[in-house]
């Protein structure tokens, strides 16, 4: 049986483990191969080809190659085109860029391409970076939206999400329907009834175009609305907490800046 032939693509480190005494075991988020679990032999040896190691987040071009039998891929390289200064530098950037890293974990799967998954998540990791900083949380839940259309998670709002008919008065979200949906329609649990201000919010989430969305996010007092009646879309993704709900502060203010560290090795 021949070899699995070794390859090359774009990736993001989403995981960084020390492995051994100069080693790293690294998980990386791909567009083409789902996320790929690796070893990166060498990788924190002054010198070497990895230039003292893999941080976490950052995106560049990776060159691996399949080991028969192993659950680990081979790390020949990784030449970095992106390190986040930004992100690097800010705190609040930094939480908004790490809730982002760990819902793309959570999403992702080995050989299972989600190239719209992997695209978003870039376009927020950007947002995070350079962004206007109040705009954070709304770049935040415009990840959640396009990570849940990109996985087939997301929601109908135009119809009942059960009959396929139009929405009408008295409509509720029922998030076991998948949307909206008439009230003889939802199944029993939970239903939430949306403002037609909020349903647009949350249309807008999904459908607006970057450009315009960049121009126009939603206002914090629109947000807070969506965070206030709808179920948080990282629930789908093992349980993470956002940023923007109340679960994620205590998460949040445990987390360590880059920075911090640095300044504490020293």
């Amino acid at each position: 049986m021949a070899r699995p032939a070794p390859y090359q693509t774009a990736a993001l480190v989403l995981r960084a483990i020390p492995f051994a005494e100069t080693s790293q075991v690294v998980h990386l988020a791909t567009p083409e191969h789902g996320l790929v679990p690796a070893l990166a032999k060498g990788a924190l040896r002054p010198g070497g080809e990895f230039q003292g190691g893999l941080a976490l987040g950052a995106l560049g071009e990776a060159w691996l190659a399949p080991r028969r039998g192993a659950e680990l891929e081979g790390l020949r390289r990784f030449r970095t085109q992106e390190g986040w200064r930004g992100v690097r530098e800010d705190l609040g950037r930094f939480r908004a860029a790490c809730y982002v890293l760990e819902l793309l974990r959570g999403w992702m799967r080995p050989q299972l391409p989600l190239p719209g998954l992997f695209q978003a998540a870039l376009t927020a990791l950007r947002a995070a970076d350079r962004g206007p900083r109040e705009q954070l949380a709304s770049w935040v839940a415009w990840f959640e939206a396009r990570a849940l259309a990109a996985t087939g998670h997301r929601p109908r709002l135009d119809a009942c999400a059960l009959c396929g008919r139009p929405v009408a008065r008295g409509a509720v979200f029922s998030p076991a329907a998948g949307g909206m949906a008439h009230p003889g329609c939802a199944p029993p649990g939970v239903r939430l009834a949306l403002p037609p201000a909020l349903r647009e919010a949350l249309e807008r989430l999904y459908t607006t175009r970057l450009a315009q969305w960049a121009q126009e996010p939603l206002d914090p007092a629109t947000l807070a609305q969506v965070r206030a009646h709808c179920p948080a879309p990282s629930n789908a993704a093992k349980g993470v907490n956002s940023p923007g709900s109340a679960a994620a502060g205590p998460a949040l203010r445990n987390s360590t800046s880059p920075a911090d560290t640095s300044r504490r090795r020293k």
